[in-house]
């Protein structure tokens, strides 16, 4: 059962959407007389028009009066009104209680707000910011020291998976304490965002390998996210220990991840030490 207000907050969240959407803007022939109309913007005829849905289809949507809307429905809305990515959460917390499977806008990823490349230019750890396709989006003068030659890779999941140095040497126990996980993110994002063609692309790259195709062959463990993991790794300047690997979801960039690596030196992994009480 959905929460109470639910309804209201979805009418008022397409009306305002409506609103800034004139019928120009979409292709559509505004009334000969605007003095005729209640709302600026579409009107709810004009969306059923642009969905090619039956007539009342989006004003039954807007009134809360569809129990479980369809996909297809939220996201011919979502791309109609131009949503927000913010909006588009909204869309579908408040008709149907719950988060989008998806972004709306697949390039949502690659719009990563100023402070974070400011955040991760200021941090000591090795810090990065990567789009959802793990395109590398930003990075700190830390993060350059993992490579030998100073040149950080366009893509950290290729890398991660293909490149022979970051196998042999840097990820260290690459068989067992690396590649089962990252994998498992490659399968799972693959089969969550067959668009995007970069992930496509390493995944046939990764079963093409040698190395790495018998190992994603297997049957896939369930996935283990970064955020919080311990993994041995061999500094090409400090030399070995573990790198502290802590990941954010950025809410603005919907499917970009800041990643922080923090490196300690040593044989053993330990644990990081408490912040000082204030």
């Amino acid at each position: 059962m959905k929460r109470a207000g639910q309804p209201e907050k979805l009418q008022n969240l397409l009306r305002a959407a409506r609103a800034r959407v004139s019928p120009e803007q979409v292709g559509l022939t505004a009334p000969a007389d605007p003095r005729g109309r209640h709302a600026e913007g579409l009107t709810q005829n004009d969306m059923d028009t642009l969905l090619a849905a039956r007539p009342d289809t989006y004003a039954r949507l807007e009134r809360g009066k569809i129990q479980r809307p369809s996909r297809e429905l939220l996201e011919g809305v979502g791309r109609a009104l131009e949503l927000t990515a913010i909006e588009w959460r909204e869309l579908w917390a408040y008709a149907l209680g719950q988060e989008p499977p998806d972004v709306l806008d697949p390039h949502a990823d690659t719009h990563i707000p100023q402070v974070w490349h400011r955040i991760c230019g200021e941090l000591a750890s090795m810090a990065y910011i990567i789009s959802g396709d793990w395109t590398l989006l930003g990075h700190n003068p830390a993060f350059t020291e993992l490579f030998p030659d100073a040149r950080p890779p366009s893509n950290v999941l290729r890398w991660m998976l293909l490149d022979d140095e970051a196998r042999g040497r840097t990820l260290v126990d690459w068989e067992t304490a690396w590649a089962p996980a990252v994998m498992a993110q490659l399968r799972i994002a693959h089969a969550a965002r067959p668009y995007q063609h970069t992930l496509t692309r390493i995944v046939h790259e990764v079963m093409d390998d040698p190395v790495a195709g018998p190992l994603y062959r297997r049957d896939p463990r369930a996935e283990m996210h970064p955020d919080g993991d311990v993994r041995p790794l061999h500094h090409p300047r400090l030399g070995p220990g573990h790198a502290h690997i802590g990941a954010a979801n950025l809410i603005a960039a919907a499917g970009a991840r800041f990643m922080v690596v923090h490196f300690t030196p040593g044989p053993a992994a330990p644990a990081l030490p408490a912040p000082a009480p204030s």
